[in-house]
């Protein structure tokens, strides 16, 4: 694996220097495809772009932002679909010095409204919908006078789309020069566990995530990727890979059509594919009941959630033979930390996981570093406070490098730096939220998120090691522990999702509970569950559909229970 050089703090540094690079070794490439207006001979209609007309588009709309006058470090909102336009708007967002501001669209209407106002923001670039939103809650934004709307304009004024790359491509201005350190963006977290958070990305951070994707899953110019993850995408077109964006809500993944998938697959062969566990676990289900096969696919990522052993068995099933799957492991604030290959989990991993194990999340990155450090919930404020726990034993993951968030943007009154960010001398480590164990081959195991865990007067439970022994019972699709009381006497529920099989055949719930029941008694790590209670679905989060809301279950468990003896 090559080593990754990291910039200095006043190097120039600019991912979508990249572009340029790949426009000039293939301009005539398709860079993006996207279900729409056009077509290609022989495939459906598609809005296509080749990589000499997305880096020109993108440095007029750049230079455009500028006459608007868009400076280094203005935060401007973009809220615009998957596609093209998103595409050079991003890349232009990024050459004009401006920060852009991402937020996902799937999350709640107050969480949206709320963390766009508290960034401030100088403008928008938005379609028709989101400026009207804007317009009617113009007091939430009072400094947003820099607008571009992406569609049809009404009476919000501002320039549109068009507009503004005809306005740039007529100047002469000067794009500003980025440096590492310089603010690149401010993404939101899903809040999947409590409000969403913005996290401060640099320059540097996109260029180090661009360097360790590329090298560590050989990623090289040519192909197509079947990009189901928009923010994924976006480095395709940085490494000279086209990115196919299918006819899908993006925000909304576990309800994308398997039909449209495997059509954008076939129209443009794919080579690659980037989703999230819900899309492979529908995609792959759909292909082995149609025998629908994807035999372009050579290279297979899943992240946002870890991925059972079944899925990647089923989607590497129906993709070509040899084809690798990988799931890198990390989070909004850094990403990528760790990968784990399929075949790994395979030959060794899945099988301790059934065992209660935990998770492997796989080897860090080469720039990464990572400790596993002693569970507490209290701010840290130096490194030198913590204390390393020894392999094999379940701490707190910490990691620090360059794609790794110093900070984030502090909102209103709400500073959360404090409780989640570690100094050490220059650096900053980023409490991860997880907790697990290394073992002797400086693999993480996650064993869950350390607010899930379950605090009892006999002692710590973890959710993934607990959950992943019930998970094995055929007719359970998937459990949930939660904790009911206060912390230290709280008493472990577990919540189950029957299969589908298992709702089709009308099998006894209460039957259903017995056996789970009886399982917990056979394992010591579940041996204090004595309540069992069972969902028809439990809920997940908005971004991956597959992260598990124990937060929403744990109130569900108590009103179900109601008081009972301890």
């Amino acid at each position: 694996m090559a080593t990754t050089s990291i910039p200095t703090k006043h190097q120039r540094l600019n991912v979508a220097d990249r572009l340029t690079k790949m426009a000039q070794q293939i301009p005539d490439a398709i860079a993006v495809a996207c279900p729409g207006r056009g077509d290609v001979a022989g495939k459906n209609s598609y809005t296509t772009c080749t990589f000499a007309q997305l880096d020109q588009d993108a440095t007029a709309l750049a230079r455009g932002l500028v006459e608007l006058g868009v400076q280094p470090g203005t935060r401007l909102v973009l809220l615009v679909r998957p596609g093209v336009e998103f595409v050079k708007l991003v890349f232009a967002l990024l050459r004009s010095g401006a920060t852009t501001v991402l937020i996902d669209p799937g999350m709640s209407r107050k969480h949206l409204i709320n963390g766009l106002a508290s960034t401030d923001p100088e403008g928008f670039i938005a379609i028709s919908p989101a400026q009207a939103i804007r317009t009617v809650l113009r007091k939430r934004f009072p400094q947003a006078t820099k607008n571009v709307t992406v569609g049809r304009r009404w009476f919000w004024g501002g320039k549109t789309y068009e507009q503004l790359r005809t306005l740039g491509q007529h100047s002469q201005s000067a794009l500003p020069e980025t440096h590492a350190t310089d603010p690149a963006a401010i993404i939101f977290t899903s809040g999947s566990t409590g409000p969403p958070k913005g996290v401060s990305y640099s320059h540097q951070m996109f260029d180090t995530q661009a360097t360790e994707i590329g090298s560590h899953y050989d990623i090289h110019p040519g192909g197509a990727d079947l990009a189901c993850f928009p923010l994924f995408g976006l480095f395709n077109s940085a490494m000279g890979v086209t990115t196919v964006f299918p006819d899908m809500d993006f925000s909304r993944p576990a309800s994308a059509d398997p039909a449209k998938l495997l059509a954008a697959a076939h129209d443009w062969q794919v080579t690659q594919a980037f989703a999230s566990p819900a899309v492979w676990r529908k995609l792959s289900t759909f292909c082995k009941r149609t025998g629908e096969m994807i035999p372009t696919l050579r290279k297979v990522l899943s992240c946002g959630a870890p991925v059972p052993a079944e899925v990647l068995r089923r989607t590497l099933a129906c993709v070509s033979a040899g084809a690798e799957m990988h799931t890198p492991y990390g989070a909004t604030e850094c990403l990528p930390v760790a990968s784990i290959a399929a075949s790994e989990v395979f030959d060794e991993t899945a099988r301790l996981t059934d065992q209660g194990a935990g998770i492997c999340v796989g080897r860090k990155f080469t720039t990464i570093d990572w400790r596993v450090i002693s569970i507490t919930d209290d701010p840290i404020a130096s490194i030198d406070d913590c204390d390393t726990m020894p392999v094999g034993e379940i701490g707190e993951l910490v990691v620090r490098g360059p794609q790794v968030s110093p900070e984030y943007v502090k909102l209103d009154t709400v500073d959360h730096n404090p409780s989640a960010k570690i100094r050490d001398a220059d650096s900053i480590w980023h409490r991860m939220g997880d907790v697990g164990y290394l073992d002797e081959q400086q693999r993480f195991w996650y064993c869950g998120r350390k607010a899930h865990r379950v605090e009892t007067a006999q002692g710590t439970m973890y959710t993934i090691p607990c959950e992943s022994i019930f998970n094995t019972h055929q007719d359970i699709a998937r459990s949930a522990l939660v904790g009911v009381g206060e912390r230290g006497e709280q008493i472990p529920v577990l919540i189950i999702e029957a299969s589908l099989e298992s709702q089709n055949q009308n099998q006894d719930a209460q039957s259903l509970c017995a056996e789970a029941q009886q399982l917990a008694t056979k394992h010591e790590l579940t041996q204090e569950i004595k309540h069992v209670l069972i969902h028809s679905s439990l809920p997940v989060d908005v971004r991956h559909n597959s992260k598990i809301n124990r937060e929403q279950l744990a109130a569900w468990a108590t009103e179900q229970l109601g008081p009972f003896e301890k």
